[in-house]
């Protein structure tokens, strides 16, 4: 054998050697790589199945509290029908004494809640969520101005009018010929009547309250504080 082919030999070789090498390198890169990536993913998933974790004893902390709420409820049972009648008292002494605008149906109101209170099929949770809805319809009426039809008795007659009530402020009416208005008298529990000058602005905000005109400034007679 010629020193050639030798050094061709050899030279082979060399470039398989070399090559094998190289595929190595490469082999253990994406072995590296695909290590780097699984090891990435399962730290992620160790940070999600921690946060689970806390969410799952956060949920189990919850529901003892819930348990340990219903145990400790029926201990409050016997205090709760106590203090809804006294709720419901206190919003029947409110609605008496308060100016009276849809007197009748506000007073039913109150009639089924008495109802309910007696009703033994009725839950406690149904009794003061009916209670709580009454409270909120007369919250808002402190908030909101109406304009409806009515009647008022005037010199001894029972006399259709038009109604204007503002929030709590005060309540008023005007006759159907818009010739005499009046405002309801706290002190006295009775309407009194206003001054013919009054008539226009009652009139013009009965219009608004009805939303026939634009919404304006309002410009009513009120009375003056309790004490003042």
């Amino acid at each position: 054998m010629n020193k050639t082919v030798l050094n061709w030999i050899g030279r082979s070789l060399a470039i398989v050697a070399f090559s094998s090498v190289a595929v190595t390198t490469v082999l253990a890169q994406s072995i590296d790589e695909d290590f780097a990536r699984e090891l990435k993913l399962v730290e992620g998933l160790k940070v999600y199945n921690d946060q689970l974790q806390k969410q799952l004893d956060a949920q189990q902390k919850a529901q003892a509290d819930i348990r340990k709420s219903i145990a400790n409820s029926k201990d409050l049972e016997p205090q709760i029908v106590p203090l809804l009648n006294k709720m419901l008292g206190a919003l029947e002494q409110f609605i008496r004494a308060d100016l009276p605008f849809h007197m009748d149906d506000r007073m039913e109101s109150i009639s089924e809640l008495k109802s309910l209170m007696l009703n033994s099929e009725a839950s406690n949770s149904d009794r003061f969520r009916n209670i709580m809805d009454i409270y909120t319809v007369e919250t808002e009426y402190g908030n909101t101005y109406e304009a409806y039809p009515g009647t008022v008795v005037i010199e001894g007659v029972e006399t259709p009018v038009d109604m204007l009530r503002v929030g709590r402020l005060g309540l008023y009416y005007q006759t159907k010929d818009q010739k005499q208005s009046g405002r309801y008298d706290m002190a006295s529990k009775s309407f009194q009547p206003l001054p013919d000058s009054a008539n226009r602005d009652i009139r013009k905000a009965i219009k608004i309250a009805a939303k026939t005109i634009a919404p304006e400034l309002m410009s009513v007679p009120i009375s003056a504080p309790e004490g003042v």
